[in-house]
């Protein structure tokens, strides 16, 4: 058996996951709201591929920003995405060990394939990187209604491109 053979055999939820957003608001919804209202007096109305290409533009153009370690701040009051770093490390609370390193999966993954012990324990290994980056969607300068029902998570192209460049050097932040 190989390891990719093993890593799908193990793993819960094997293949792609299934997740069913409903009540949701997506692009289609916004082009039709906008083509409802009459552009918004823009002057001119925009074909669907149009606006799908003008929306994944602005997408492409916020992702290239947090990528390299930039605030970026919405307009009309939404709020802003920032970098944010933590601590790691492993430390004693309460009489219990508490370990905030990150666990290296691909390493893990391949002591459980050669340790069938490892893997009944489900020992992990750590990378015992002194910060962990991640991005924060702070509300608090938004001035819109039901501000708890938004969030923001990155896609895995942002999130490898971030890691190259924080492992490059090229992106750090405050805490």
């Amino acid at each position: 058996m190989e390891l990719e053979e093993f890593k799908n055999q193990a793993r819960v939820g094997v293949g792609r996951r299934k997740v069913a957003i409903t009540n949701s608001w997506g692009v289609y919804d916004a082009y039709k709201l906008a083509r409802k209202n009459g552009w918004y007096n823009i002057g001119k109305a925009v074909s669907e591929k149009d606006f799908y290409a003008i929306v994944r533009s602005v997408n492409k153009l916020i992702a290239d920003e947090i990528a390299i370690g930039h605030t970026v701040k919405f307009p009309e009051g939404m709020g802003h995405l920032e970098l944010r770093k933590r601590e790691t490390g492993v430390s004693i609370v309460n009489g219990k060990l508490k370990n905030t390193y990150p666990v290296d999966w691909s390493e893990t993954w391949k002591l459980w394939f050669e340790d069938a012990d490892a893997y009944e324990k489900k020992l992990l290994i750590r990378d015992e990187q002194p910060f962990v980056y991640y991005v924060k969607y702070l509300k608090f300068p938004a001035t819109y209604n039901n501000k708890t029902f938004y969030q923001f998570r990155l896609n895995q192209f942002v999130k490898k491109a971030l890691k190259q460049n924080i492992k490059q050097g090229k992106v750090d932040t405050l805490w």
